[in-house]
């Protein structure tokens, strides 16, 4: 009977006095496979369709800087932008957003389309006459210049 007092009293002395062992810390594995992108970024795209010609503007930025892209229908011209212009661009952008828009299906081959992302925004004719027209056509002539 001494012999079991005494064992169940120094196991968990021995067990509590032994050095504790640290978790081993892993390092996280790489994942199998590289994260998907992201649908959308930070800028805003405008398609001009004009009859058969068709011209995108696209304004973004990411970790390299402020870019613009335009294209009309071929390769497009990319350049880079100052955080003014930027600015500039993507205030007109939000500003067109919170216009009244119009229902470009009466004008399927005159039209001026706003995206933010990939998301469709606001539309307008071409040749209307109404501030969200003047407006998109401004924005439009404005991003045709920094070709």
């Amino acid at each position: 009977m001494k012999y079991l007092l005494t064992l169940l009293i120094l196991v968990p002395a021995l067990a509590w006095s032994a050095p504790q062992k640290q978790g081993v810390q892993r390092r996280a594995s790489a994942p199998k496979a590289s994260p998907k992108k992201s649908t959308s970024f930070n800028g805003f795209r405008v398609t001009v369709v004009f009859g058969q010609q068709k011209s995108h503007f696209t304004v973004w930025q990411d970790q390299r800087g402020k870019f613009y892209a335009v294209s009309k229908g071929g390769q497009p011209t990319i350049g880079t932008l100052t955080d003014t212009n930027f600015s500039f661009f993507n205030t007109q952008s939000r500003e067109i957003a919170s216009l009244k828009g119009n229902n470009v299906q009466s004008c399927p081959r005159a039209n001026i389309q706003l995206y933010q992302g990939n998301k469709f925004v606001q539309a307008s004719c071409i040749g209307l006459k109404n501030s969200t027209s003047a407006r998109m056509t401004q924005l439009a002539n404005m991003l045709a210049t920094l070709q």
